[in-house]
């Protein structure tokens, strides 16, 4: 074995975990510190490395647990077997297979769902495309926990706390909402948590218990401007041509007030207050006007007035210019160095999983072993070559860990509980929920497989109906549909929200995918020569057209090409206020630079549309303002004054 002044942290924390799964009673830290290497000897040094460990095997779902324990060493630690593992779920083939492609086909915005397959040994299917992307706010997980083991919560949402019973997630609109039952107010409440402020703080789990009869979905919003509340303002607007039938289709049939003849409507909407249509409304440009309340009338009137007076260049030093400059150069946001700790986590993550496969599986090629979970030959050889030295005293072969690497393959003679499946981590039960659900909700025929392996793996984690998903069908989606999984090039009549334009295009489809809650259609545009993703609630019509050609080679890149800017794409920085802070989670930023207590102060974009630019500008307002290049410093105050001539009089 390595000596302690140069044990891989790995090596240590690999042992931690075997000694403590190997023992019966709980060890103090001195018994721990004799028994796995690389311990400081000074008992302060050794306490601080040790919760190190610990903090990082519980962020893994690893449950070490704590007992009091009488004399000097007043606490002890173990492993328990039965939390360490899964329970067996019995998934048959097509279950494991339906999982493995739900999870593959969501992308999260971390890996969780992936480090899940490989704990379930879902390995080796090989990649398949998307059909979803799914932004998870913060407190989403916390909450999530929550639901899962009946936990008080508590967290800041408008300006004040609140201590709930989480009762369930669900997605909606795009957006995540939680119901609960609010605890001071006595009464279901249901919160945006996106809008939930700092960290949420969770009580003993077992500890809540929810009133009968809550109905989740009755309480969800049924409009994106209704979050919280029982009172509700009565808005009228009126929608112009250009964007009436869309947000006729999106708000319903029965919220149509009256239709003109050249396409524009007039809706009739529920709205909880203001600041909840605000963005809304604003997202529309000048396509859209409040007719009443006045209230609400003259709030936005002073809104856009605001903006459109505040045009000038805002005053702000020389290190927020030039710090996310010097990282939009590097290529690497702020939150993408490296964090202490978070590589051995990592690595501990893949060593398990890689462990539990050769438990099921005994021997391998190396090479095999590296494509099933993506890595270099030699790195794996290097970590087999450290698993094989790790164990419980007094680390002799026969308490070693049995693997046996050549340069071509991997033998290992390793127990059978070994191979058994691990608890998964709150967050990789989230994101195999989150993604089976999402693929449950997308139109079209019911996945019995999926179904089946959800219930089971739920039943495992305790977490059934705790989250549900609404999943939007705009009228052109099936038709884009078809298309794609014809091959076959269509016309479509598009409104174009970057450039505020429509156009008639004819495109070859690629995929269609579901992203917060909107359906995209990538696909390769003629009229652009080049791939586009359109968004399929501003397709008008898809028309069937001839087949012009052989597919350009071009037109089957990754989708993920078709978010990279044009060539006339230009590059801005913006700088942000604390109620902007929500920007570099839902725009795709290059670079961002941030104040010492780590809010984000700048973010480098690329704008490709200024139509789209406008609309984010009036939404976040005063708390963003754009610092080069010279001749966007306006463009906020331009757009307001475009809007406000709706404003001049009356309605």
């Amino acid at each position: 074995m390595a000596s302690p002044a140069r044990l891989d942290r790995l090596e240590r924390v690999t042992d931690l975990v075997l000694v403590l799964l190997n023992t019966e009673q709980p060890l103090t830290l001195d018994a721990i510190a004799l028994q796995v290497p690389g311990y400081p000897e000074e008992h302060s040094a050794r306490r601080q490395a040790f919760e190190r460990d610990k903090r990082l095997l519980r962020d893994e779902g690893i449950p070490v647990q704590t007992q009091r324990l009488s004399g000097h060493e007043q606490y002890g630690y173990l492993i328990d077997r039965d939390a360490f593992y899964l329970p067996d779920l019995a998934l048959e083939p097509d279950e494991q297979v339906a999982l493995h492609l739900a999870v593959a086909g969501v992308h999260l915005d971390d890996p969780s769902g992936r480090d899940a397959l490989l704990k379930l040994g879902a390995t080796g299917l090989g990649e398949v495309r998307p059909i979803a992307t799914l932004v998870t706010p913060r407190a989403l997980i916390d909450l999530f926990e929550a639901v899962r083991t009946h936990t008080v919560a508590s967290f800041n949402y408008r300006q004040g706390t609140r201590r709930v019973v989480p009762a369930g997630l669900w997605f909606r609109f795009g957006h995540w909402y939680l119901v609960a039952w609010d605890l001071d107010r006595e009464a279901v409440r249901t919160f945006r948590v996106d809008r939930i402020e700092d960290a949420v703080l969770l009580g003993a789990p077992g500890g809540a218990v929810l009133p009968e009869g809550i109905d989740i979905k009755a309480s969800l919003p049924d409009e994106p401007w209704r979050a919280e509340g029982d009172d509700h303002v009565v808005t009228r607007i009126r929608v112009d041509a250009m964007e009436g039938p869309r947000v006729a289709e999106e708000v319903g049939s029965d919220r149509i007030e009256s239709r003109a003849d050249d396409g524009s409507v007039i809706v009739c909407l529920q709205v909880a207050g203001f600041p909840e249509l605000r963005s809304w409304i604003l997202g529309l440009l000048d396509h859209a006007e409040i007719l009443e309340p006045l209230e609400f009338r003259s709030e936005l009137r002073a809104w856009l007035v605001g903006l459109a007076e505040g045009g000038g260049e805002p005053e702000v030093d020389a290190d927020a210019r030039a710090l996310p400059v010097a990282l939009a150069a590097s290529g690497e946001p702020a939150d993408a160095r490296p964090v202490p700790g978070r590589e051995t986590s990592q690595r501990l993550r893949r060593l398990l999983a890689v462990v539990g496969w050769l438990a099921r599986v005994g021997e391998a090629p190396i090479a095999d072993v590296a494509r099933r979970f993506s890595m270099d030959e030699g790195e794996l050889i290097r970590e087999l070559e450290l698993a094989a030295c790790c164990g419980v005293p007094p680390y002799t072969p026969d308490t070693l860990m049995e693997i046996e690497v050549s340069e071509t393959s991997v033998r290992a003679f390793l127990p059978s509980e070994f191979a058994r499946p691990r608890r998964l981590t709150p967050a990789e039960g989230f994101a195999v929920a989150a993604s089976a659900r999402l693929i449950m909700a997308v139109p079209g025929p019911d996945d019995a497989a999926l179904r089946r392996a959800l219930a089971k793996l739920e039943a495992a984690l305790g977490s059934r109906e705790a989250i549900g998903m609404d999943v939007d069908a705009p009228p052109s989606l099936a038709a884009v549909r078809v298309a794609c999984d014809a091959g076959q090039f269509v016309e479509i009549d598009y409104h174009s929200a970057s450039r505020d334009e429509l156009t008639t295009r004819v495109v070859e489809p690629v995929q269609v995918i579901t992203t917060d809650g909107h359906w995209y259609l990538d696909a390769f545009c003629q009229r652009a020569g080049d791939m586009r993703r359109f968004r399929v609630d501003r397709i008008g019509a898809v028309r069937a057209t001839e087949d012009t050609g052989e597919r350009p080679a071009r037109a089957v890149r990754a989708a993920e090409d078709a978010f990279l800017p044009g060539p006339g794409a230009v590059e801005v920085q913006l700088h942000l206020g604390k109620g902007a802070q929500w920007v570099p989670e839902s725009v795709p930023v290059r670079g961002m630079g941030r104040a010492p207590d780590g809010t984000v102060t700048d973010v480098i974009l690329d704008v490709a549309g200024m139509a789209w630019f406008e609309r984010l500008l009036l939404q976040l307002g005063p708390d963003a303002s754009v610092i080069r290049p010279p001749e966007l410093t306006d463009l906020g105050a331009r757009a307001a004054r475009k809007v406000l001539r709706l404003y001049q009089q009356e309605p």
